[in-house]
């Protein structure tokens, strides 16, 4: 069995995350991250959540009641879908959408939503009348 500071690391390894990223996105110091995964010293329970939604894992994991690292539920939705490659995928998406102007930003919002209709209508669950829109 996995210690507490084991599954810290493990889980921050499976996102691909180094200690450095994470001081970037949380503000915790890259020295309390490493007393954390070397079991030198404890984080506080804000700092447990935060890590826990970054990394994507469950609370259970990280606390030593299931093996199975799973997903953060976040503000009550079950994320269980999102993969952690899904997950790191969005995060670079959305820092790329984050980069462009705001006509761009919406040309990209109109070609997802395109994307899903397309989507809808390939299985049937929307049906398009072109000779209407013709």
């Amino acid at each position: 069995m996995l210690t507490f500071g084991e599954r810290l690391k493990a889980a921050r390894k499976r996102r691909g995350l180094t200690l450095n990223d994470v001081q970037e996105r949380t503000g915790v110091g890259f020295r309390s991250l490493s007393r954390y995964e070397n079991e030198t010293a404890s984080p506080d329970p804000d700092v447990i959540l935060e890590l826990i939604r970054l990394y994507d894992v469950s609370a259970d994991y990280i606390m030593g009641l299931s093996s199975e690292m799973g997903h953060a539920a976040i503000d009550g939705e079950d994320n269980t879908s999102a993969t952690p490659r899904v997950a790191a995928d969005l995060a670079e998406i959305c820092e790329t959408l984050d980069g462009l102007p705001d006509d761009l930003q919406d040309k990209a919002k109109d070609y997802i939503e395109m994307l899903k209709t397309l989507d809808e209508v390939k299985s049937g669950k929307n049906f398009l009348d072109l000779k209407k829109k013709a």
